[in-house]
């Protein structure tokens, strides 16, 4: 699964694509831009029904998972004891946060290391019963970034000549057929065009879908005292 498909992606460039444009969006621009948009808010968004994860215990009364949203929890061990999830017994989560948190000021044993065991279910998807679907803004920036990409692999296609584009090292017998022009004229007609190899070194995301994406993001917050 991804934050988008091809289908979104066609939708949001208004422009439909051969099979082979589509197989690219798929397997390289799709995941490039999730890659992206996952590390930018610092954990795994996509559904996965069975994860297990194993951390230090750091003394503090809580630590964030590295899916989110969680579903459910299965279980928690702690140096091998296993703990009770509610508000009465061991640990609390905050699921939309992937947070869980030790009940009654109590913090996470520091006796070993790799000492807490969560297994659980967590993440979005728009097929799985139960699970939410993955936001609106989230899918469109995905989408969006993808088609972007393919934007301006086809502005730079669209430059060349039909057939394969070959250097001099690969055919010296003809003349060079990369185009790349900027700027042409004739006679009183000018015109203008984008640099394609600018347009790539503008990253995937944009400054505006990363203050998007910023509400997604964890906020670790310091204690009042700490600020005094």
């Amino acid at each position: 699964m991804a934050l988008s498909t091809v289908s979104d992606v066609k939708s949001v460039i208004g422009v439909d694509m051969s099979s082979a444009d589509e197989t690219a969006i798929t397997n390289i621009f799709i995941p490039a831009v999730d890659a992206t948009i996952k590390n930018y808010i610092g954990y795994e968004l996509e559904y996965s029904s069975s994860i297990s994860e194993t951390y230090d215990g750091n003394g503090e009364e809580e630590f964030y998972t590295k899916v989110a949203p969680i579903i459910s929890v299965t279980s928690v061990t702690e140096d091998e004891v296993a703990l009770t999830e509610g508000n009465q017994e061991h640990f609390v989560v905050y699921k939309n946060e992937g947070r869980i948190r030790k009940t009654n000021n109590k913090r996470w044993s520091t006796t070993r290391l790799q000492n807490i065991v969560v297994v659980y279910s967590a993440g979005y998807s728009d097929t799985e019963a139960g699970v939410e679907d993955i936001p609106k803004d989230i899918k469109y920036i995905s989408a969006k970034a993808a088609g972007k990409m393919f934007i301006i692999g086809a502005a730079l296609s669209a430059q060349q000549p039909t057939g394969e584009v070959a250097t001099h090292n690969a055919d010296t017998s003809t003349d060079a057929n990369f185009n790349l022009v900027r700027q042409e004229s004739l006679g009183d007609y000018s015109a203008t065009y984008e640099s394609v190899p600018a347009l790539l070194d503008k990253g995937i995301i944009n400054e505006m879908d990363l203050k998007v994406l910023s509400k997604y993001k964890r906020q670790y917050f310091t204690s009042a005292s700490i600020l005094d």
